[in-house]
Order: C-alpha cells, then sequence, then structure tokens
C-alpha cells in the first residue's frame, strides 16, 4: 500500500477507534446517527468559515526535506440530515521544501491555488471526519536550481511544475462556539518529466484553525 492511501485510511481507522471507546454501546451510537437531525446537533444546512493553517509538505523525493510553510482559504459546507454534508471552498497553500544533497541544498517554494471537493461526517456532537478529492492550480514556483547563475531565487521555466490532482482526509474538532480545529492529511500528483530534478508529488500535514461566519445560529457546545 503506497503511502499516499496509507495516512488517510490510518487517520480515519484511527478516529473510528477513538470514537468506539466511548461508553456508548455500538447499538446506541448508530440509532443516536440515524437520527441525528442537524437542527438537534447544533449544525445549520448553510455553513461558512474563513481558516489558517501552518502546513508541512514534502515530495515522494528522498534528497529533500519538507519545512513549514502556510495555507489559508475559506468554505462552504451543505449538511444533510442524519449528519452528513458536502464542502467545497477555495485554499491557498504555499509549499517550501530544499533539496538536501551534498551539490544541492536549495529551497523551493510553490503555490497553488486549491479547490477541494469532500464529504464529512459527523459521528458525535463537535467532532467531523472528513474524506474527499482536491485539484490544485499552479500559481507560481520559484527556486535557486544549481543551474541558476543569479544570487536570489528565480521562476522555474513554465512546464516545470503542474497542475495536480490529490486527495485529502482530516478530522475537526469544535473548540468553542463559532472555533473549531482540524488535523489534515493531503496528496497530490501530476506527471512529471523523469529527466527533470523537480517533481509533482507532494504530501504533507495541516493543523487549521477555522472561524465560522454568516450564520445566527451557534454550534452547541
Amino acid at each position: 500500500m503506497t503511502n499516499s492511501l496509507f495516512y488517510p485510511l490510518l487517520l480515519s481507522i484511527s478516529i473510528l477507534y477513538f470514537q468506539s471507546s466511548k461508553a456508548q454501546s455500538g447499538d446506541l451510537l448508530i440509532q443516536q446517527y440515524g437520527k441525528a437531525d442537524i437542527e438537534n446537533v447544533g449544525l445549520r444546512k448553510w455553513n461558512y468559515d474563513l481558516h489558517i493553517a501552518p502546513n508541512f509538505f514534502n515530495t515522494n523525493n528522498r534528497t529533500t526535506k519538507g519545512k513549514l510553510g502556510i495555507s489559508l482559504g475559506g468554505t462552504v459546507r451543505y449538511n444533510f440530515k442524519k449528519s452528513y454534508g458536502l464542502r467545497t471552498g477555495i485554499d491557498i497553500h504555499s509549499l517550501k521544501y530544499a533539496y538536501n544533497s551534498e551539490k544541492d541544498q536549495s529551497e523551493d517554494e510553490l503555490i497553488f491555488l486549491s479547490i477541494p471537493l469532500t464529504g464529512r461526517l459527523y459521528p458525535v456532537n463537535r467532532v467531523k471526519i472528513e474524506l474527499g478529492f482536491i485539484y490544485n492550480f499552479i500559481l507560481s514556483a520559484k527556486g535557486d536550481p544549481p543551474t541558476n547563475t543569479k544570487k536570489v531565487a528565480v521562476s522555474y521555466p513554465d512546464g516545470t511544475f503542474s497542475n495536480s490532482f490529490g486527495m485529502l482526509s482530516a478530522v475537526h474538532y469544535s473548540v468553542w462556539k463559532r472555533f473549531s480545529v482540524s488535523l489534515q492529511y493531503q496528496f497530490q500528483k501530476s506527471e512529471t518529466n523523469p529527466l527533470q530534478r523537480e517533481t509533482n508529488y507532494f504530501n504533507g500535514i495541516l493543523l487549521g484553525i477555522h472561524y465560522t461566519f454568516l450564520s445566527s445560529k451557534k454550534p452547541s457546545n
């Protein structure tokens, strides 16, 4: 099993194991889940939030090491009855990583605009589980490759990096009223020229802080 599938699966299994360790029996949880009207658990049909998330991305290349970056964006969610819903939105991801070899210790910085489409489950109050797809548009790519003769980072030629398709999995926890936090794993990949040093395969972890707005009904505590 590849890492891109292993980590989302491991995260989902861990969440389910944690929930099953609660005092409620499985039958009671299923019964409660089946009757969980969104109004009764403090949710709204339409939800909007703004979020910011420090991220840590790396490539699948063993000669690179990940560095801290930042992501930010906005989300639109639609919740159905029985505690499930859909999410989309727009995110801007600033990814950083460095090459780790004797002849090359330069750093790349990429900026992607991402559009997610995910499904969400609400197994218990405060907790959300998310799994879905994401499409990434490359906005800019700068670095200092060994061939660079300038003293500052330069933009990579068009075609070095490309738009990419990926998947994500996440768990969200409502902290207080309109604020929540999330832990997300994401990977993205696209075809790469095998002769070039750069790759179009990235995976990373994001730790998000979310603020819900444009809603008159507060989530239940």
